[in-house]
């Protein structure tokens, strides 16, 4: 039998993972077995078994996989107004995460349909990890917005960081799930975020009692 060229793996790959996005999201982590990834796939159990060991080790690949499509198509400015910076990264995440596809299916597998329990447990920290990955980001951006004299040097960093990022998190859900921003959608997303900067800029609640560290 004639050995598969890389592109020929990596397209079985990609078929596989395709799939299991489907059957997760439909059956869940935890009631998903290889064979259904298989079935759904229109490969053998053996072809599934030949790329990864497990579902587990399917799913990881599925999410790097989405995430690195999320990130396409962007680079953070490094220097220029932070919180300009901060929007547009929350918009390009929004607009990765909103489109009906393969980034929007990860998301509500990894939060919706991953069940507490020691089999998962990769998964669950593979969430963390992204949860606080974009938590870094947020904060770093606040921070530089701070040394830029665009925040007040009171700024709680982290707790600005999470209510951005609590945001952010709400919008998606929002456009996601419901059809609140039916008419201009992506003008109020937009209005949204800027009104999120405006509490950043304004909210006492968000201040601690003395000037934070900008650098």
């Amino acid at each position: 039998m004639a050995r598969k060229t890389k592109e020929e793996s990596q397209n079985t790959r990609n078929g596989i993972l395709d799939a299991a996005e489907l059957v997760f999201l439909e059956k869940g982590v935890a009631q998903t077995a290889m064979a259904d990834i298989a079935d759904a796939a229109g490969v053998s159990r053996g072809a599934v078994y030949g790329h990864y060991k497990n579902k587990i080790e399917v799913c990881l690949a599925m999410c790097d996989r989405a995430f690195a499509r999320a990130a396409e198509g962007f680079e953070l400015a490094e220097d220029g107004p932070a919180l300009e910076a901060l929007r547009e990264a929350a918009l390009h995440y929004l607009q990765q995460c909103v489109e009906s596809g393969s980034v929007q299916r990860v998301l509500e597998i990894l939060y919706m349909k991953c069940e507490q329990s020691e089999e998962n447990a990769p998964l669950l920290r593979r969430r963390t990890l992204y949860d606080k990955q974009t938590l870094r980001i947020t904060t770093a951006l606040l921070r530089r917005a701070v040394s830029n004299g665009e925040l007040p040097a009171t700024l709680n960093l982290h707790l600005a960081s999470v209510y951005f990022q609590s945001l952010v998190e709400g919008i998606f859900g929002t456009m996601a799930w419901t059809d609140r921003l039916r008419n201009t959608p992506w003008e109020d997303v937009d209005a949204l975020l800027l009104a999120g900067i405006d509490t950043l800029r304004d909210s006492a609640r968000l201040r601690h009692a003395k000037p934070c560290a900008a650098t």
